[in-house]
C-alpha cells in the first residue's frame, strides 16, 4: 500500500500535498490573464491528464474527437462572441488548451483518474493509498485547496469556469468570496430546465452543469444560451 499522501498517474509519481492548478493550455499572469475551465477529475482515457499532454500532443483537431473538450471549444467560442459554427476554426486559431501561449487553460479539481465521479478503482486506490474516495476527497481539499486558491489570487484568470455543478461549492471555496452572493440563472432547451450559478468578483466564476450529462450542457442551443449568459453578465 502506498503512503497517504502519493499518487501514480500512468508510471509518473505525484505527491498529493503538492498537487495544485495546471494542465494543457497557459495558467496566464495578472498582466495577462487567461480563461480557466475546471472540471472534477482527470478521466481513464488516454491523452485526458495534462501531466500527459506534452508527451502525446493536444492537437484541437485531437481534442475534436473527445466530446468534452469539443464542447468546451464550442462554449468559449460563444463567450468570446463568436457564433457556435465557427467553433473549431476558432479553437484552432486560438489553440485552445493546445498551446502554453494561448488564453485558456484546462485543469480539474481532482488529480485522480476516474472513469466516472462515482467510481473508485483498486488501480486509482493502489495509486493514492485512499481505500476511500471520501477520504481521499477530503485530503486534497483539506490539503491542497489553499495552494489552488493561491494560484487563482497570484494569476488572476479573467474567467473561471467550472463544471459540475454537485461541487459549486468547492469552486466557490476556492474562487470566490464568502460575501459574494450567488446569481442564478434559468433557461429553457426544449422542456428542460438548465441553470448556471454565476458569482462576479475579482476573479468571476461561473459554475455550469456538465458538457456530457444527459441533464447537461449536451446541445448546441444550451451551449450558447449558457455562454450569452456568461458573457454579459460576468465579462
Amino acid at each position: 500500500m502506498l503512503s497517504r499522501n502519493a499518487s501514480f498517474v500512468k508510471g509518473h509519481t505525484m505527491s498529493l500535498d503538492d498537487y495544485k492548478f495546471d494542465g494543457p493550455g497557459n495558467i496566464g499572469t495578472p498582466d495577462k490573464p487567461s480563461i480557466w475551465l475546471c472540471g472534477i477529475e482527470f478521466g481513464e482515457s488516454e491523452n485526458t491528464n495534462p501531466a500527459l499532454a506534452a508527451e502525446e500532443g493536444f492537437s484541437v483537431e485531437k481534442q475534436w474527437g473527445w466530446g468534452y473538450n469539443q464542447k468546451a471549444h464550442k462554449l468559449l467560442c460563444c463567450i468570446e462572441g463568436h457564433p457556435i459554427s465557427e467553433a473549431f476554426e476558432f479553437a484552432k486559431a486560438r489553440s485552445i488548451f493546445a498551446s502554453p501561449d494561448c488564453d485558456y487553460m484546462l485543469t480539474n479539481l481532482f488529480p485522480e483518474n476516474c472513469l466516472t465521479v462515482d467510481t473508485w478503482s483498486i488501480e486509482a486506490q493502489e495509486r493514492t493509498g485512499f481505500a476511500s474516495k471520501i477520504d481521499y476527497i477530503a485530503y486534497v481539499r483539506n490539503v491542497c485547496f489553499k495552494t489552488m486558491r493561491a494560484q487563482v489570487k497570484a494569476h488572476k484568470p479573467k474567467l473561471f469556469i467550472g463544471v459540475g455543478v454537485a461541487h459549486e461549492r468547492d469552486f466557490v471555496d476556492i474562487v470566490s468570496e464568502p460575501e459574494i452572493k450567488c446569481e442564478l440563472a434559468e433557461f429553457k432547451v426544449g422542456n428542460h430546465t438548465k441553470r448556471i450559478r454565476l458569482y462576479p468578483g475579482e476573479t468571476p466564476l461561473a459554475v455550469i452543469p456538465h458538457l456530457s450529462s444527459a441533464g447537461g450542457l449536451n446541445s448546441n442551443e444550451s451551449i450558447e444560451k449558457a455562454a450569452k449568459i456568461i458573457r454579459e453578465r460576468l465579462l
